[in-house]
């Protein structure tokens, strides 16, 4: 049987006695250091769990928060001693930890990022339920990006589909979403009737259960055409979580519910522009479009869907 435990004045010395094989030095901190890092980032509220058997301390973990978008666990240690290896205990004691988190319920994903050469790593990884982002670090750039979902999305809602922007619902949206920004608007009926006028507009509006707005996305098809060539791209106008529903899965359900919308539709590119959320995008497949600017200057970003 597996357990955690905190390393504490009284165990540390059990767990930096722990070793790997010296191909896996390559991929892993020493035990040291680990529990050093989580001294380091307990700003981050970084903790170490120790892992143990029946008879033995077998394995060491670090976990921190990630609060860059989108906000996250982020697993950034995980090992067990070479002579316990290849026993089940590393995929026991992932789950023990993965299952502390979601009843913590703090965020909804757990990340770590995995050399892509360490094979064993990624099974058991993989075999757990992560799944690669296709995000890569540029820091890190020999190195996969894994997430986990914790399900957070798990508040009842509603999400409702509007191509009329008289509709209150989402005028009631969208003032929040700039009131949020500080952009004041002097004439809010013509914003709306522009936003209809222009045609091929759609958005999706999250709503719970008790009338409260979540959040929303506006999107529209953009027909791109020259003398030989011509292709139709997802373009993802607005986008906006309440402060009070973020870190909770709604972002990344409604960018799921656009590009899907996307898809059925046969357009397999989308394309957006951020100022502030460029990570949030990355790690759900948007890479920079290398070249390509708006016109306001701000970075385009590009996904091919599947």
């Amino acid at each position: 049987m597996v357990t955690l435990f905190d390393v504490n004045e009284q165990n540390w010395l059990d767990v930096v006695s722990l070793s790997v094989t010296e191909e896996q030095q390559k991929f892993l901190a020493a035990p040291m250091e680990i529990v050093a890092r989580g001294y380091i980032y307990r700003a981050c509220n970084a903790r170490v769990y120790g892992i143990r058997n029946s008879e033995h301390v077998i394995g060491v973990a670090l976990v921190k928060d990630l609060e860059e978008e989108p906000a996250c666990y982020d697993l950034q240690q995980f090992m067990i001693d070479r002579r316990f290896q290849n026993k089940g205990y590393g995929t026991e004691a992932l789950r023990l930890i993965l299952a502390v988190l979601s009843k913590e319920r703090k965020y909804g994903q757990v990340e770590v990022c995995v050399n892509r050469n360490d094979a064993a790593a990624l099974r058991m990884y993989k075999k757990v339920g992560f799944e690669d982002t296709g995000y890569i670090d540029e820091s890190v750039p020999d190195c996969y990006n894994l997430m986990y979902s914790l399900n957070r999305d798990d508040q009842p809602h509603s999400d409702r589909t509007i191509s009329d922007f008289s509709d209150p619902l989402f005028q009631t949206a969208f003032q929040k979403y700039f009131a949020e920004l500080g952009h004041r608007i002097q004439d809010w009926n013509g914003l709306f009737k522009e936003m209809d006028d222009d045609g091929d507009n759609v958005a999706f509006v999250r709503t719970s259960m008790d009338g409260k707005v979540i959040g929303f996305i506006q999107f529209k098809p953009v027909k791109f055409s020259s003398w030989f060539f011509e292709e139709t791209c997802g373009f993802i106008r607005e986008f906006w979580v309440a402060e009070e529903f973020r870190n909770k899965n709604h972002g990344t359900a409604l960018l799921s519910l656009a590009e899907k919308h996307f898809m059925d539709n046969g357009i397999y590119t989308c394309i957006l522009t951020t100022e502030t959320a460029a990570r949030f995008y990355e790690r759900h497949g948007y890479v920079k479009a290398i070249g390509c600017k708006a016109k306001n200057q701000d970075e385009v970003f590009i996904k091919h869907l599947r």
